[in-house]
């Protein structure tokens, strides 16, 4: 349902349950009753009379950070703030609680700082929300403008806008909302809208989740002072232990500062374990509080934004009319287009033929020619083969021709010599 601020007479709108609770106005912050009823909208009120702004004179407005806080100013708040609370602690010295913050060196001063510093992140953070959910009572798509949301009216809806309060207009969801309409208004294109604010989601959430690293890494470094002040307290109390005295004075002493050094030891670990636990609470609170809202923003987009928008080519009667008027004259232009696309086409598969058969020719000569450079190559590589294989044959036969007349002469030689010997034997014997 829709209402107006009774006292600064901004409109807004909130959903039918919220009806009868008391609100703050997140325009003047004064507080009122959300009515149970919506005032029923004139008829007359579906027609925009305003002059709309140029679409070349928008351009948006300058976007502060929504979820980091300025490190100049947390710092210096936080210096002041820790001043002041252990000054505030000096005339209480002497007690328990005092002393662990006063004297117990200059860890436990920085586990303070580093834990109001943290605080101070969160309240300025907290403040940087709750203008964030005041900014969602804020009636960005009024009924009044219609029930969807097209081509020709996309301009009032963007309009409204930027009459918002430059104090809500610059939120997370009027930002949203609005370079989604304006994209919208360019390229009347709902997948295009639904992607850009699907990547508009995700840099809002990383930047929140980035918004924490600061804390996390004091809710890291003030247990860790705390050992480091642990360990300085030991080897205090170690070094001034005095050994092979036999002075009571000074073993007493020695005692004292082991004490003392003991002392000193455990409160700062017991402080930066307090501390630290501490913190952690209100940041996840906070954390998850800066999530609700983008999942609110979210919701708002896909629920309420894009199921208004309408891309689809709709004309009013005038148009309509017009183009029926323009008809004839479309037509005739388009036959003239026809036309003259059929002579081109003429002359465009002429010159595509005669470059076919330029082409045919030239590829019937490159295959005559590829023909009988291959025929002449195999002519040579034939000859060449004949020739390294036949006269390798005939030298082979000479050879072997003239082994055997070796072989031949060789067994007329050996028979000669065997015929000798049996004659020579012969002798011998006839001789004996």
């Amino acid at each position: 349902m829709e209402f107006q601020c009774p006292h600064c007479s901004l409109n807004m709108s909130a959903e039918n349950e919220h009806a009868g609770k008391v609100v703050a106005c997140p325009g003047c912050n004064g507080r009122f009753e959300i009515p149970a009823l919506p005032e029923p909208t004139p008829a007359s009120a579906t027609t925009s009379t305003t002059r709309r702004t140029p679409q070349s004179q928008r351009g948006g407005w300058p976007e502060e950070d929504h979820a980091n806080v300025r490190f100049d100013l947390s710092f210096g708040i936080a210096v002041v703030v820790t001043a002041t609370f252990l000054f505030a602690l000096v005339p209480f010295q002497g007690s328990g609680f005092s002393d662990i913050f006063l004297k117990r060196g200059w860890v436990n001063y920085a586990e303070v700082f580093l834990f109001i510093w943290g605080l101070v992140i969160l309240v300025m953070k907290l403040k940087k929300a709750k203008r964030q959910s005041q900014a969602m009572l804020l009636d960005i798509l009024p009924s009044s403008l219609g029930h969807e949301i097209n081509n020709s009216n996309v301009g009032h809806y963007i309009e409204h806008i930027y009459k918002l309060p430059i104090r809500l207009r610059d939120s997370l969801m009027v930002n949203r909302i609005r370079k989604g309409l304006e994209l919208f208004e360019k390229r009347n294109n709902n997948s295009e809208v639904v992607a850009i604010l699907n990547a508009q989601s995700d840099i809002d959430a990383n930047r929140i989740s980035g918004s924490y690293t600061l804390l996390k890494v004091f809710l890291w470094a003030i247990p860790i002072l705390g050992f480091i002040g642990t360990v300085q307290g030991l080897s205090t109390a170690v070094s001034s232990l005095s050994t092979g005295s036999s002075d009571p004075e000074a073993l007493k002493a020695s005692i004292n500062n082991l004490t003392g050094g003991l002392g000193v030891a455990f409160d700062t670990t017991l402080l930066g374990l307090v501390l630290s636990m501490i913190m952690s609470f209100p940041m996840a609170a906070m954390q998850k509080r800066e999530e609700e809202v983008l999942t609110v923003i979210d919701a708002f987009c896909n629920e309420k934004l894009l199921p208004k928008l309408n891309d689809s080519k709709s004309a009013t009667t005038d148009d309509l009319l017009a183009q029926a008027e323009s008809l004839p004259a479309f037509a005739a232009s388009l036959s003239r287009a026809h036309e003259l696309f059929l002579t081109q086409l003429g002359e465009a598969t002429a010159l595509l033929k005669d470059a076919g058969e330029t082409l045919k020719n030239r590829l019937d000569s490159h295959q005559t020619r590829v023909e009988g450079t291959f025929s002449h190559a195999i002519d040579k590589l034939t000859s060449e083969t004949r020739d390294a294989f036949v006269k390798p044959a005939e030298n082979l036969n000479q050879y072997f021709a003239s082994l055997s007349d070796g072989v031949k002469s060789l067994n007329e030689t050996l028979s000669k010599l065997g015929s000798e010997k049996i004659i020579i034997q012969k002798k011998g014997f006839f001789s004996r």
